[in-house]
């Protein structure tokens, strides 16, 4: 009998896991759920290109619409899966019963709610499904006042977007900057003051206490993120708007692992071939909680990462198992900076700058003791980029070397 793969979740790390266990195994019966009532598509550029008019609907998609059927994948849209039997090996999806010999679970996240009053009223958006951005699109009119809450990657790239279209854009960050998990102030105050000049105001070490209105949004209030019991005179501040967007990140789907008796912590935990605590039941993309080689046990919600999460899968379930070894990496677009991080922010015990901070290009590198842990590139040359995460990869002692990481003369590749 064909082996019979059930993969939950339609989004990069689902449609990559089909797609290359097809590859491998013509034979296969393959079943891919997703919860939306779309095929899989890229979700980076929901909040640019796309939201911008500037990449079309049919453009987003990861594969022409009739590629599942000429793959004999069956594909199950806009039906949620309800349970896992594990014992019997079944998938439970409204009233059908699909039976596996190998489960996958690439069930992503879910934006995370901002709890203030207000924050249900029309004209509030979170970004994370092309139904999302086509809302959002329609908002964005050209003299419309938005406001962003959250200056991570997510909400600078809908604020410069936004921006773009015309909107008149104010990011809200409880942080006194953004970026202020990897970047301190000297390095944020960068970003903040090129978006500045291009039209995007900024509440730092702000607070949204309210989304005001009747029915619809009318503008937010706002007090000091500095203090919970102290009043501040920022306390009651108002930012008119029409519209606001969240983004203050998203928290993985473990519903349906939880309920099966998967173990969970900050995501599903799988180990080094991404394999649950069952055997037969494997997982993929931002819900993983796995061992990275280079940064630690961690969860990451990179392009990325979803991606070889789904080749690593194929691979270690037709027979050619191999740990998981990857530097994740992501970029995003701000304007026309185009930025690059790889590897890990958490842990440095200094930061160095490659180059003269400027829209022309420059390098920050994340040190621990002798070692690169990280890299976050702006405007930089894609070949310096690679050897840099050669150097974290690698692991190369760099014991005396600040100097030359910091002299954009100095050829990255003699540091090997």
């Amino acid at each position: 009998m064909p082996q019979r793969y059930v993969i939950i979740g339609g989004g990069l790390a689902g449609r990559e896991t089909a797609k290359q266990l097809r590859r491998k195994n013509a034979e296969a019966a393959i079943t891919l759920i997703c919860e939306e009532p779309h095929l899989p598509y890229d979700r980076p550029p929901l909040s640019k290109e796309y939201l911008q008019g500037t990449k079309s609907r049919e453009e987003i998609f990861l594969e022409k619409p009739d590629f599942y059927e000429q793959q004999n994948i069956d594909v199950r849209l806009g039906a949620p899966a309800d349970g896992i039997d594990l014992v019997a090996h079944e998938v439970h999806v409204g009233g059908d019963v699909i039976p596996f010999d190998k489960a996958i679970l690439a069930t992503g996240g879910t934006p995370t709610k901002l709890p203030i009053p207000g924050a249900d009223r029309t004209g509030v958006f979170y970004l994370r499904s092309i139904d999302d951005a086509e809302a959002i699109g329609t908002a964005a009119k050209a003299g419309a006042r938005a406001v962003v809450i959250g200056g991570g990657f997510i909400g600078m790239e809908v604020a410069a977007t936004l921006t773009t279209l015309g909107v008149e854009t104010t990011v809200v960050e409880e942080q006194g900057h953004i970026w202020s998990r990897f970047l301190d102030e000297r390095l944020a105050g960068f970003f903040q003051d090129y978006c500045s000049a291009k039209g995007v105001a900024f509440r730092c070490a702000t607070r949204v206490s309210s989304i005001d209105g009747a029915d619809a949004v009318t503008g937010v209030t706002t007090r000091s993120a500095n203090t919970d019991t102290e009043p501040s005179l920022d306390d009651g501040q108002s930012i008119p708007c029409d519209f606001v967007c969240i983004g203050i990140g998203i928290r993985p789907n473990v519903a349906l692992a939880e309920a099966a008796g998967l173990e969970v912590d900050n995501g599903i935990v799988v180990d080094e071939f991404l394999r649950t605590s069952h055997p037969d039941v494997y997982a993929a993309g931002d819900v993983v909680n796995y061992p990275d080689p280079y940064a630690g046990r961690r969860r990451v919600e990179h392009w990325s990462h979803a991606g070889y999460c789904g080749r690593l899968i194929a691979g270690n379930l037709t027979g050619d198992p191999k740990p998981y070894d990857f530097l994740a990496f992501v970029w995003s677009d701000v304007f026309d900076l185009a930025l690059k991080f790889a590897g890990d922010a958490g842990t440095f015990d200094r930061i160095l700058v490659r180059g003269e901070m400027s829209s022309d290009g420059f390098s920050v590198l994340y040190m621990n003791g002798s070692r690169l842990t990280g890299c976050f590139s702006i405007n930089g040359d894609v070949r310096e980029f690679a050897m840099i995460k050669q150097l974290i990869q690698k692991r190369t002692d760099l014991t005396g070397k600040d100097d030359q990481l910091q002299n954009r003369d100095c050829d990255v590749k003699t540091l090997r």
